[in-house]
């Protein structure tokens, strides 16, 4: 799910992930495969309790109806079918792992719903499936365990009636910690062929039921307004011998270790596989990695003082290249190949992509070519202070009046007083005439109020919009720069600081999010500042911000709630203060 810090930087998060539906299925099985056994946990839905009646004691299986279901009988041959009213598992052999049963207890449904639940799908147009109305299952912790030796496969079995499921089962299998589903339907035999050596391959037999990341390493190019990314993820496994590490299936890091060795893949990957811009060879003014985990959500950053299994972890490095304009090529030349690394996937991303691949050492390099033919680089735009008319025909109609009279009464007098008495009053006439006819604009110094609310609105929004186009630069420094534009002299330090805490926008990985659209932008209140005609307010808007790395789009609104002063100064309308009072999530 997406998060944001509302102090510090926010940070977007992995959105809403929509799936088959499996994960808010009426009968949810998670299972673990250790080296002793298998470890489900099962939620069974109230309504098919008795569906699950040769696995449970009786006078659970009969709290919810008055007896066993009748079988049913063959039409044509008059004999029983083969029913089977248990999720089981048969080793290789064909022969059933005994069940014992842990624990057993009514709760309601850990709550597995997209956020979108019951809404419609805004990519294919079909209703994100919802969870059952009833929250009641009853909920079974069973341990299959090996017998004399550990299989090297093993069929999970729903309950069934002649070949047919009974039930409707989401299903999720990790085998040492690694998934080697996402959720999926148990609809029929699921066979699983269990890699000892290495969790990360084990498969089902049924591609359509195996995870959809494959791949121990790929690599990723990531072409963004202001900088080039070459981002890397690889499994902690396969970077070992490269870092000079060695572990075992199953060992567990502790922090300190997993901080060291993130701190010798940042390094090494830094200086590895040479990325070069329209031809130039060039280094990263900026390269990070993080420890991640492989879970049901996608990659997730493994949480500081967490102990992780090596089985399930990678390195996430991110080699930042700053470029000003949008280059025509890049290029990427892969030079981490070894026995486990033979083939590497590739993705280029840019406002068009994603663009797939693969590199293998006898095919290193892969490129990135500018086709696109729209592009127009976003920069800060100055907003000029609009000085304001006054129209008043009928005004204006009387002065043009007394300007003519006073003409007349110039040209005919001969007395001195006379003629300077009708002078002045004909160029106050005139005045006046332009003035209140829209011809004559009001002199700047003479407005003191603040604009209405429309107009403050209007200023504010493409206040804004400059903020976010900041934004877009890659560091403090060039984002300080370009505040410059639209910032006060005597605010722009304390301005740029509240910009980097407030506003700026990041993935988990740590790369800059874009904002896309703004909308629901509203003034509370406008009131004037000591400088004369600007105005300070408090002000809401919501933003739709969106970031990729490691190959995965993330993308959130955020709701800002700011407190801003804007003046005119040499003409333009400038920022004087920003204060980010809150930004979250607008459904939280």
């Amino acid at each position: 799910m997406l998060s944001v810090m509302v102090s510090g930087a926010q940070a977007v998060s992995a959105d809403v992930v929509l799936t088959n539906g499996s994960e808010v299925a009426p009968n949810i099985a998670v299972l673990h495969v250790k080296d002793d056994g298998v470890y489900v946990d099962l939620e069974v839905y109230v309504e098919d309790i008795p569906l699950f009646a040769d696995m449970l004691p009786i006078e659970w299986s009969s709290d919810f109806v008055g007896g066993e279901p009748e079988v049913e009988q063959d039409s044509n041959q008059g004999s029983k079918q083969t029913v089977s009213r248990a999720l089981s598992i048969v080793a290789r052999d064909e022969q059933h792992l005994h069940a014992e049963i842990r624990k057993l207890e009514y709760r309601t449904r850990i709550d597995r719903a997209s956020p979108l639940a019951g809404q419609r799908d805004p990519f294919s147009g079909k209703t994100v499936p919802s969870p059952p109305k009833d929250p009641r299952v009853l909920f079974v912790e069973v341990f299959f365990p090996f017998q004399n030796s550990v299989p090297n496969e093993l069929t999970i079995l729903p309950p069934s009636q002649d070949g047919e499921p009974l039930v409707t089962i989401g299903m999720q299998v990790f085998d040492r910690e690694v998934p080697v589903t996402d959720f999926s339907f148990l609809a029929k035999p699921a066979e699983l062929k269990i890699h000892w050596p290495d969790p990360w391959y084990s498969r089902f037999s049924a591609e359509s039921l195996n995870r959809k990341a494959q791949d121990g390493t790929s690599t990723f190019l990531y072409i963004e307004p202001r900088e080039v990314r070459h981002e890397t993820l690889i499994r902690l496994r396969e970077l070992a011998p490269w870092i000079g590490e060695t572990f075992e299936v199953g060992q567990t890091l502790s922090p300190q270790h997993s901080a060291l060795i993130v701190n010798q893949a940042a390094s090494f990957l830094a200086s590895r596989n040479p990325v070069t811009i329209d031809g130039k060879s060039v280094q990263p003014s900026n390269a990070t990695a993080k420890l991640l985990e492989l879970t049901s959500q996608g990659f997730q950053v493994v949480e500081p003082g967490k102990e992780v299994s090596v089985n399930n972890t990678f390195i996430g490095a991110i080699l930042s290249f700053s470029s000003a304009d949008l280059p025509d090529q890049v290029a990427v030349t892969w030079d981490i190949f070894d026995e486990e690394i033979s083939r590497v996937a590739t993705i280029s991303n840019d406002i068009a992509g994603p663009f797939f691949g693969a590199v293998t050492p006898a095919d290193p390099q892969f490129h990135w070519q500018n086709h696109l033919l729209r592009y127009q680089r976003a920069s800060v735009t100055q907003i000029p202070v609009e000085q304001q008319k006054r129209q008043n025909p009928a005004v204006a109609l009387i002065a043009g009046t007394i300007s003519a009279v006073s003409l007349c009464f110039l040209l005919l007098t001969r007395g001195k007083v006379a003629k300077r008495a009708s002078w002045a009053t004909m160029i106050a006439a005139a005045s006046a005439t332009f003035v209140f006819s829209g011809y004559l604009p009001e002199l700047p110094w003479s407005k003191t109020e603040p604009p209405e609310q429309q107009v403050a609105e209007d200023i504010l929004r493409s206040m804004v919009e400059n903020l976010n186009t900041v934004t877009l630069e890659t560091s403090p420094a060039a984002r300080k720069a370009e505040l410059a534009h639209i910032v006060t002299a005597a605010s722009l330090g304390d301005i740029a600081t509240e910009v980097e805490r407030g506003l700026v926008i990041r993935t988990p990985g740590g790369s800059l999010a874009t904002v896309t659209d703004i909308s629901a932008l509203k003034v509370e209140y406008i009131d004037p500042t000591l400088k004369p005609g600007g105005f300070s307010t408090l002000a809401n808007w919501t933003v739709k911000a969106q970031g990729g790395h490691w190959g995965h789009a993330h993308i959130r609104a955020v709701t800002f709630r700011v407190l801003a002063e804007v003046v005119p100064e040499s003409g333009q309308w400038k920022l004087d203060g920003l204060t980010v009072i809150e930004a979250r999530d607008p459904n939280a």
